[in-house]
């Protein structure tokens, strides 16, 4: 079967892209003075009527809770009205906006009518404010709001009684004066939308011939374009996209390439197979070698520090057992490094086979060990005492002429009481007195001489 290339499925749909382009670009240009007309039109309708309604919705919000206040005499209210009028100031935040976009046109006067009306009212309502918080005696709310405080209320009023004084104020704020102002507000919010329409259905009439013979156009070139799109998207996924889909899938799972798709991506995928089943072997060789220590084939040390860090962070039962190989210097100058090697190779069978497979062992210095192991409290410390003694016991019969070693231990729990600074130094803490005491042997933290505030130097 023939291999369909990227190369030519680019080059193909390069030159499609160009002539369709070249249609749209002649098409739009056309009507790009005609499309801007329009939109403009149409922004600034959207935007005038939004701001005259935030600016109604501003005003109406202030009578509402006016109304409120008079009603009910809650200071509840007497807040939400000044919060509206000093912080949120959706009326001026309109009128700003409008001014921005439209300063000096019929629309932005007619709204700043509104907003001056809006302006004065707010006279007519701070003062029946004033006379429902005399009237309820709430003085701290007056003293709350500096424009309630500068309203003079007169001497008549002040002598009115306490019902004829809530109800002055309700009939101020409900009379047909007052009524008469929010309609006026009402009037030159609409106004503002009423100009902004006219002036829009003019721009939208002249564009509207233009746009619909650019519609017929371009309803030829999307039919066109629509056929040689679909054509190329199926021959796409055919051949780029499914094929990438499966080698995606594959190096999740961690399996070979199938090879299909385009040729370049046969190619990719039969390149990729060889090289996969070349290199499976040297990564795993390579993370081995990069995790173990080359000698015993233990954890090495790097692999240690990770382990015990995890261990530490997750607060997990565990303990940390330090392992030294007693007088191995002098075997080692006695005997030779080749029989010191193989001393540490049989120590490190001997660990392995003793400690649980779920247990780290490792080798972090020369004649160093450590086992991490896990899901262990101090309750069981019984079980390193006779693993150790296990060990000591092999090694005290040499194999092939070996010389005879011991070990020294020194042991750490996660749950240990009063530990000291670290669960290393702790552990290390109990290994120095296990080789200070006689070696060949196991001491656990917080043992006699062992533990917070023990004197660890010789």
């Amino acid at each position: 079967m023939r291999r369909i290339h990227v190369q030519n499925i680019s080059v193909i749909s390069i030159a499609v892209t160009i002539i369709l382009s070249i249609a749209c670009v002649a098409i739009f240009t056309q009507g790009r003075v005609q499309f801007e007309t329009l939109q403009q039109a149409t922004e600034t309708y959207i935007s005038c009527e939004k701001d005259a309604k935030q600016l109604q919705s501003g005003s109406d919000y202030l009578t509402e809770q006016v109304r409120m206040v008079v009603m009910t005499g809650d200071d509840q209210y007497i807040d939400n009205y000044f919060m509206e009028a000093d912080e949120t100031q959706r009326r001026e935040q309109a009128l700003e906006d409008l001014k921005g976009r439209f300063s000096g046109a019929d629309a932005f006067n007619s709204l700043q009518q509104a907003m001056n009306e809006s302006t004065e009212l707010m006279q007519t309502e701070y003062y029946a404010m004033r006379l429902t918080c005399d009237a309820n005696g709430k003085s701290d709310a007056v003293a709350k709001h500096p424009q309630l405080q500068a309203v003079e209320v007169s001497d008549a009023d002040n002598a009115l009684t306490y019902a004829e004084k809530v109800n002055k104020a309700q009939n101020l704020v409900s009379n047909s004066k007052y009524q008469a102002a929010k309609n006026v507000i009402s009037s030159q919010t609409d106004q503002c939308v009423t100009e902004i329409i006219d002036a829009t259905r003019t721009n939208q009439g002249q564009a509207s011939a233009v746009f619909s013979d650019i519609y017929r156009k371009l309803e030829i070139c999307v039919a066109a374009f629509a056929v040689l799109t679909l054509a190329m998207c199926v021959l796409i996924r055919r051949t780029i996209v499914r094929p990438l889909m499966d080698f995606s899938t594959s190096i999740k799972s961690g399996t070979l390439f199938p090879v299909k798709g385009a040729g370049e991506l046969q190619i990719l995928a039969e390149t990729y197979n060889r090289v996969y089943e070349e290199n499976e072997a040297t990564q795993m060789l390579i993370k081995h070698r990069a995790e173990h220590d080359a000698l015993t084939d233990l954890l090495n040390r790097g692999s240690y520090d990770k382990l015990l860090n995890l261990y530490v962070g997750t607060g997990a039962d565990f303990a940390l057992i330090l392992v030294d190989v007693d007088t191995f210097k002098s075997v080692n100058d006695t005997f030779g490094h080749a029989e010191g090697d193989r001393i540490l190779k049989r120590v490190a069978t001997l660990l392995k086979t003793t400690f649980r497979s779920i247990d780290h062992i490792c080798r972090i210095g020369g004649d160093e060990f450590a086992v991490i192991m896990v899901d262990m409290t101090s309750d069981l410390r019984y079980t390193i005492e006779e693993k150790t003694s296990a060990i000591n016991e092999q090694l005290a019969r040499p194999e092939d002429g070996m010389p005879k070693v011991s070990l020294s231990v020194g042991a750490a729990f996660a749950d240990r009481p009063n530990p000291g600074e670290s669960l290393f130094k702790d552990a290390d803490q109990a290994l120095y007195y296990t080789k200070e005491h006689g070696r060949n042997g196991c001491t656990f933290y917080g043992d006699k001489g062992t533990g917070a505030g023990a004197d660890t130097q010789g």
